[in-house]
């Protein structure tokens, strides 16, 4: 989001905020029609003085110094509200600057507009706000009728009008002046930065060894739009900002806070260090004390802005079809629209959408800030410990789209391929290592989802591999983490403990085979490992995570077991699903 200013001043590099946004262009030059009378001689700024029913809007224009912009060389058509038709009071309390904006920058546009024959256009004043301008014989303007039309002069014309154009803020403006959204609006104007754009000022003399500018244009930009992907400021867009209230807003920052649990100092395997499968080398990372609240922050933020555009969300301006899926301008899809709208406390009318404000956010925690973690092994997060006891496939087999979306419970899953490890020799057992990415302090339950030799073509058909391997897997998942106590724990899943049913974590010493978990070979077998507590988080801490090392317990001479399992690994994901998502799926297969 950009906002542009210009600044005629010798000597001012950056006087002033602009006001004027970057989503339109207007020319400089235009033509005033001829006219006989004694006004078209005189400028905008002396026909508006002298006109007597123009004595309260002429008395705004100079308080604001905007009389003087009327006064010159520059073309402008205004439509001036005549006196006793606006509540010229309602403005003594303002300050000269919003009276600026709010008022008499929505009465003023560049360009002659005549009011002759059919007239329909959509003007764009000086505040970027849009106004319909349309008549035949018979004119309004921003709804108000035109009393009279074509008050030439030498810079523009005039068009009075009975009574004035209502000012709507863009949500970027709202976000300024919204009463108790202090939270909302400091977090956003963190990332409001102002300069002067010296490509597009006009360069004046060198003052003392200084660069000056006889025509400055000052640009405001929020970085937080642009990751967003929302301009808020532009009138041309329209969206629906949810606005939490500053108890909405604290309400879910402490439900997100306790997830972003770090140390100082994290320790996890240096995988990429390995060099067999025994090595326990690590690496550590200095964590900043402030990277847990920017966090919170950016999770609570990043997803309140909705494109009134988009097919999903054109309900919320009652210009479509209910639908039961709200998507936000991240892409972030919501799946209970009407449990997330139903806190909204009022909704105002912006010029560029709707501005709602919640009492609070009622999103599925699963949906916006503890999201179920699937670890896709062939998008490079797999590491393995001795190269040359294995090799991968060259040629990364591609699971049906429609089977995907079963595994990982989307719709929108696709293009998944799963991982493919074979043994170099008759002796030959694999280790892989399987970095853990955005983990969050809390509870998940883990499941490994196992590929079948017979390859699923689709839900009916089967292709069987060249090695015709349809045997049963038999691996052991065992990872390594940061402690609470700042040094890398280990924690194996046992199969074993899983049969006994007690509800608890356990912590075998070591993985064998009666730890180990096997699949059925003719299907996508999602095989349920355990659940487990992190006691600390790693989202943010880009290449730091915690590992799973996924080995095999056969015996390489024990004859029985060779022939019993492979030793393949064929596998598509690790799946991580935050313990509230589990129960609310096993809450729903109850129904």
């Amino acid at each position: 989001m950009k906002i542009f200013s210009n600044i005629t001043a010798i000597g001012c590099c950056i006087t002033a905020m602009g006001l004027m946004a970057a989503c339109s262009d207007f020319s400089d030059y235009n033509e005033v029609p001829v006219d006989a009378q004694t006004s078209g001689n005189q400028t905008l700024w002396e026909n508006i003085q002298q006109h007597g029913q123009l004595k309260e809007f002429a008395e705004l224009l100079r308080r604001t110094g905007f009389a003087e912009q009327l006064a010159n060389s520059r073309t402008y058509t205004v439509w001036a509200p005549v006196d006793g038709t606006f509540s010229a009071s309602n403005y003594q309390q303002l300050s000269d600057s919003l009276v600026l904006q709010q008022f008499i920058k929505s009465h003023i546009a560049q360009y002659v507009h005549v009011a002759s024959g059919d007239v329909s256009e959509r003007i764009h004043t000086l505040n970027e706000k849009s106004f319909d301008f349309v008549g035949n014989g018979s004119y309004s303007f921003a709804g108000r009728p035109i009393s009279h039309a074509n008050l030439p002069s030498s810079n523009g014309v005039v068009h009075l009008l009975d009574g004035s154009a209502h000012f709507y803020p863009n949500l970027y403006e709202y976000l300024r002046m919204a009463q108790d959204i202090d939270s909302l609006r400091n977090y956003f104007l963190k990332y409001e930065l102002t300069y002067l754009d010296v490509n597009q000022s006009v360069k004046g003399p060198m003052v003392e060894g200084v660069q000056t500018y006889i025509d400055s244009v000052v640009v405001t930009e929020n970085q937080l739009l642009y990751r967003l992907n929302a301009d808020l400021a532009c009138e041309d867009s329209t969206y629906t900002l949810l606005m939490p209230t500053n108890k909405a807003y604290a309400d879910l920052y402490n439900k997100v806070k306790p997830l972003y649990k770090f140390l100082a100092t994290t320790v996890v395997p240096d995988v990429d260090a390995f060099t067999k499968p025994s090595d326990t080398m690590t690496k550590e990372i200095k964590v900043d004390p402030e990277l847990s609240d920017s966090l919170v922050r950016s999770v609570i933020v990043g997803d309140l802005v909705f494109s009134n555009t988009n097919i999903y969300n054109r309900w919320l301006t009652d210009k479509g079809e209910y639908t039961d899926t709200l998507r936000s301008t991240t892409r972030t899809k919501f799946s209970n629209p009407r449990d997330i709208m139903a806190p909204m406390v009022q909704k105002q009318a912006m010029s560029n959408g709707y501005a709602c404000i919640m009492d609070s956010l009622a999103f599925l925690p699963w949906e916006l800030y503890n999201p179920q973690i699937n670890v896709n092994l062939m998008n490079n997060v797999y590491r393995d410990g001795s190269k040359d006891r294995f090799t991968f496939s060259s040629n990364p087999v591609r699971v049906p789209d429609s089977i995907a979306k079963r595994i990982f419970n989307d719709p929108e899953a696709n293009n998944l391929r799963y991982l493919w490890i074979y043994p170099t020799s008759d002796y030959a057992k694999p280790d892989v290592f399987v970095e853990l990415p955005n983990v969050l302090s809390t509870t998940y339950k883990f499941y490994a989802v196992f590929m079948p030799a017979l390859y699923p073509l689709s839900e009916q058909r089967y292709w069987v591999f060249d090695d015709g391997d349809v045997r049963p897997h038999l691996l052991n998942f065992q990872m390594s983490y940061c402690g609470a106590n700042g040094k890398v724990s280990t924690y194996s899943f046992s199969s074993k403990f899983l049969q006994s049913g007690d509800s608890k974590d356990e912590n075998p010493r070591a993985v064998n085979k009666t730890t180990a978990f096997t699949n059925d070979p003719y299907k996508v077998d999602t095989v349920y490992l355990g659940q487990f507590t992190f006691p600390v988080a790693y989202r943010g801490l880009n290449g730091y995570s915690p590992v799973i090392h996924i080995s095999n317990p056969i015996g390489v001479f024990n004859k029985t077991d060779m022939a019993t399992y492979t030793r393949n690994v064929r596998l598509a994901a690790i799946i991580l699903k935050p313990m509230e998502l589990a129960e609310y799926e096993e809450n729903e297969k109850m129904r």
